[in-house]
């Protein structure tokens, strides 16, 4: 497969996302995974990997990243137990489209007859409980696309609630897509609404994510893309019995 190949897979269907991988008192492991409906396709360039993790009380730590055969691992150590926040972004790409729907890697000025152009940015968050943790407070504390969850872990049979936020403000409009990884596609799907929430059953045990898409134009440069799309995904687990 050609680079322009896997580049086109990101923008129109491929993701990352974060699951949990072993913990061990305050020290962390996270599996930065990247393909499609949590089924994995290689993984990404690690130079355009950049990671941070939010403590009890906002603490900012920068996690060490380990690139692996398929995956890459996000490895912190918190300072005291509680509820840790892994956020890791990738740099945004920019793809053009011709007139003749040939797809380039670049802004429109670096090529004739440009039918479109656009930045696309990936995010991927994953909250971790670590110790004994005590109280969950829903937070937003990273990323331009965020999706915060009412609760830290997922209850089988019943309806877990997300805020969608853009630019730290709940959002109106954008659709969120519920995959469960044991079935490996999309079972549902819901747009947030005027408080920028949106509600899914949990229909499974298990690890789901929940990925957000995002268009805007007022995000454009001129001469170089038309509008700026952000995808953002958030991995929760049903509790344990």
């Amino acid at each position: 497969m050609s680079n322009m190949e896997k580049l086109l897979l990101m923008v129109f269907g491929h993701e990352i996302w974060l699951e949990s991988m072993r913990g061990n008192g305050t020290k962390a492991d996270i599996k930065l995974m990247y393909g499609h409906n949590m089924k994995t396709d290689g993984h990404v360039d690690a130079d355009r990997i950049s990671s941070v993790v939010y403590g009890p009380g906002r603490k900012k730590i920068v996690p060490e990243i380990k690139t692996k055969a398929d995956h890459h691992i996000v490895s912190f150590k918190g300072e005291k137990a509680g509820y840790y926040i892994s956020v890791v972004d990738l740099s945004p790409l920019v793809i053009s489209k011709t007139k003749n729907d040939e797809y380039k890697h670049g802004p429109r000025k670096m090529y004739k007859d440009i039918a479109y152009a656009g930045a696309f940015h990936q995010m991927a968050k994953k909250i971790l409980p670590l110790g004994e943790v005590g109280k969950y407070n829903p937070r937003h504390v990273h990323g331009i696309l965020d999706l915060v969850p009412a609760t830290p872990v997922l209850v089988p049979d019943k309806e877990v609630s997300l805020t969608v936020l853009y630019e730290g403000k709940p959002v109106k409009g954008v659709t969120v897509k519920a995959i469960s990884k044991k079935e490996g596609k999309d079972v549902a799907s819901a747009v947030s609404n005027a408080k920028g929430i949106v509600t899914f059953p949990i229909s499974k045990n298990g690890t789901w994510m929940f990925i957000a898409r995002h268009n805007d134009p007022s995000k454009a440069v001129e001469d170089e893309y038309d509008e700026t799309v952000f995808v953002s995904t958030l991995v929760m687990e049903t509790q344990k019995a």
